[in-house]
């Protein structure tokens, strides 16, 4: 062999050999090295991998020198990485991301806390990203996305779009690495049917008494929201947690309770009620104990304001409905009071008012004038008022606070106790508009029936205070005539510019705070603001010491508003968790069935259910209001899911996510479990503090995994939405889960031979 055959050997073939490499060369052919799915599949072609390698240096070169002819040349691929632990440093991102393929540069913004980083190539990012999301290391992962212009570092506008558009379709979503089992069926939500307290029917009947004594229609927008303290479901020393008050809280109202020595104090003064010309001082002042004046049996109307009342003037029976009209009437009454001729005049005058008054009350139209005896005009808009009662977040009931209102009210309050010895307990049930006597906390008060379907829950209006309650038919008494014909002292008023919103704890403690505790100014326009259908007004309300406007407080309550902070994340934690009754003979709900093929179910009771719905018109309205962008939620974390269903949007929370763009997300107001895109997927806002009414519920005596027709089966005996009669409910507080026990399902399911008998 000659030397040239040699240096061949050599030489030229172990070069020619190292630089033979096939992969290099399938690299660079696209029709083995094409980005069909992942980030990379969605970039220009001129930044696929096969493209680029076959620019070679080309394109290195032209980035180097900054040729700005083309955005494609110019373009580095590039990560965005946000919410990021507190203290990592470039140094540290550098380190976790080289572990998985070259970087080029770690930059930080300029704009916010974000960081980016550079690749050489689109591969080398693949990589990198793959594995940042594999590893979960507790930090969004966005890839950059190319610009028109040249600009390597996103805008802060484009954040939320840095995420490519990812299909729909089932094709790109990864089942393979899911550990959590998606619901099987897509159900449509739901729906339980609410009865209104009182509707529009109650007024029109045949002589009804309920548009008699509210002839306003009042009480037709006082459906509450405290329908779960009425039905019992809440529990009151949540109410009456609210720091530094003496006032305790229940269904919209604050009182004190009362002792027994505040119970004979208020009968003794009210036997003192009475007032007594002393004749020696001449002056007016309540009875004394050795003056025993009786109650007049006749009604009048007082002889300073025309106020229908039954108080007369010891000395001369002239009619006053308080000491405050007498004391003002004092100076023209002093020279008549007691004379013969003006004692003969007003008695001949009382007398004939009283005879013709009895005569018009058998009549319907003297009905209608003492309903409109019953009803109280709203106070003059610049006078002090008290908030009496809640019923809904843009919905209250004032009283007026000037002097000669405060003390007819309490006169008023005084007379029902004193009288409370002697009251009869009603002997049938009442009928709709009929005022009774009820004891509330240990004082007794007038009240007004709204709905007596249910002798054990007979609804009702507290007249003086403006709260709903229920009560059994043995706690209502008759009330008697002289209390039936006095004004209400309340009046139902819209909060202007506040929003009707589901009502949260915080609201709650706010608007609870103000009843009957702080001096409030009442601002409105008697033309422009009475709304004429309801018959009510919207007014303002202002704090009478600082002169804060109590209707901007409420509102900013009520207005949910998007996290802007990146590290403002709200976990399970931010809800409270609801369980459902134990006991035997549980009625419940079927929220959702869709995982039956596990033995699992998730219920809630109905008033539970309604209240879920309740919320939902909020968080619909939220999820509208929130500009197109993508989220996706960290672990564990709450966000606003759209259910592909109805298109509707609801709570949920991050289960697990894959890197496919379709985080696991479970709807816990429902219990089923769906894939939802990223493009689908808000912030939660802090302000939805909404409890969670839905339980996992495991129904005892199935199997653990149901095949096809098993499950079939039991859907068609519990389908969604239907109503179940447990025989009983077991509750398992630490791990957040009932056990249920339905007889009659598991019989169905052995007579069809699903089910075999236990030996």
């Amino acid at each position: 062999m000659n030397n040239m055959s040699k240096d061949y050997l050599n030489n030229d073939i172990p070069k020619e050999l190292d630089a033979w490499n096939p992969m290099r060369d399938d690299y660079t052919n696209s029709k083995f090295n094409k980005y069909n799915s992942g980030p990379g599949a969605y970039l220009d072609a001129a930044l696929q991998p096969a493209q680029q390698a076959e620019d070679g240096k080309k394109q290195m070169s032209l980035i180097s020198k900054n040729v700005t002819n083309s955005s494609t040349s110019n373009f580095i691929p590039y990560l965005v990485l946000k919410y990021l632990p507190t203290g990592i440093t470039k140094k540290a991102i550098y380190n976790i991301c080289t572990r998985h393929g070259r970087v080029n540069d770690v930059r930080d913004s300029k704009k916010n806390d974000y960081i980016f980083i550079d690749f050489p190539t689109v591969a080398e990012m693949e990589s990198v990203y793959r594995a940042l999301v594999e590893n979960q290391y507790g930090f969004h992962v966005l890839v950059g996305k190319q610009k028109n212009k040249q600009q390597t570092e996103p805008l802060l506008s484009d954040m939320e779009e840095t995420l490519p558009p990812i299909g729909t379709d089932k094709n790109v979503i990864d089942f393979e690495r899911r550990n959590y089992r998606s619901s099987e069926k897509n159900l449509p939500r739901p729906h339980f049917e609410h009865t209104p307290i009182v509707n529009q029917k109650a007024y029109e009947t045949k002589d009804s008494l309920l548009l008699r004594n509210d002839p306003q229609r009042h009480f037709l927008i006082t459906e509450d929201a405290h329908e779960l303290e009425r039905a019992c479901l809440k529990d009151y020393s949540e109410l009456n947690n609210i720091e530094n008050s003496k006032y305790k809280y229940r269904t919209g109202r604050a009182f004190i309770e009362m002792t027994e020595k505040s119970k004979t104090y208020i009968e003794e003064k009210s036997r003192q009620s009475l007032g007594g010309y002393d004749s020696s001082r001449q002056i007016y002042e309540n009875n004394h104990n050795n003056r025993a004046i009786g109650r007049p049996i006749d009604i009048g109307q007082c002889a300073n304001c025309n106020r229908t009342c039954d108080i007369v003037c010891a000395r001369c029976q002239t009619y006053f409905c308080g000491l405050e009209c007498q004391r003002k009437a004092w100076p023209k009454h002093r020279q008549i009071c007691g004379k013969e001729n003006f004692k003969g005049l007003n008695e001949k005058t009382e007398s004939r008012c009283f005879k013709e008054e009895k005569v018009n009350i058998e009549s319907e139209n003297k009905q209608q004038e003492i309903s409109s005896n019953t009803a109280r005009r709203i106070p003059r808009s610049g006078n002090l008022v008290a908030l009496t009662a809640v019923s809904k977040t843009n919905i209250v009931f004032i009283r007026s606070k000037a002097d000669e209102d405060n003390l007819s009210f309490f006169k008023l309050i005084n007379d029902v106790q004193s009288a409370a010895k002697q009251l009869k307990k009603l002997s049938k049930t009442p009928i709709c508009g009929q005022i009774v006597i009820t004891n509330f906390a240990g004082q007794y008060n007038r009240a007004m029936i709204l709905n007596s379907d249910n002798e054990q829950h007979i609804k009702l209006v507290y007249m003086d205070y403006g709260n709903l309650d229920a009560r059994k038919l043995e706690d209502l008494y008759e009330a008697p005539e002289q209390f039936m014909h006095v004004q209400r002292f309340v009046e139902p008023v819209i909060l202007k510019d506040v929003p009707e919103m589901y009502m949260t704890e915080e609201i709650r403690k706010f608007m609870y705070s103000y009843l009957d505790g702080i001096d409030l100014v009442l601002k409105y326009d008697e033309k422009s603001d009475l709304l004429s259908d309801k018959g009510v007004y919207e007014i303002e309300l202002f704090d009478g010491t600082t002169n804060q406007n109590f209707n901007k407080m409420v509102a900013k309550l009520c207005k949910p508003t998007e996290p802007t902070n990146p590290d403002e994340a709200y976990y399970i934690n931010h809800l409270s968790q609801k369980q459902l009754p134990e006991g035997n003979n549980i009625e419940l709900v079927v929220m959702d069935n869709s995982l039956l093929c596990t033995g699992c179910i998730s219920c809630s009771t109905k008033k539970w259910a309604i209240e879920i719905e309740k919320f939902q018109s909020d968080i619909q309205l939220y999820g509208e209001s929130l500009k197109d962008q993508c989220y996706t939620p960290r672990i564990d974390e709450l966000c606003i899911a759209k259910y592909k269903v109805d298109g509707k949007w609801y709570r949920g929370r991050c289960l697990e996510i894959v890197g496919d763009g379709f985080p696991s997300i479970i709807f816990f107001d429902y219990g089923n479990i769906g894939m939802v895109n990223v493009k689908n997927i808000r912030r939660y806002p802090a302000q939805f503090t909404f409890p969670i009414y839905t339980c996992d519920c495991e129904i005892k005596g199935l199997p653990e995994q149901c095949d096809a027709d098993f499950v079939q089966k039991l859907e068609e005996l519990i389908p969604n939405g239907s109503t179940i009669l447990c025989e009983s409910v077991t509750v398992y507080k630490d791990d957040n889960f009932h056990a249920i026990i339905l007889p009659k399902l598991i019989q169905n399911l052995k007579a069809e031979g699903l089910l075999k008998e236990e030996v």
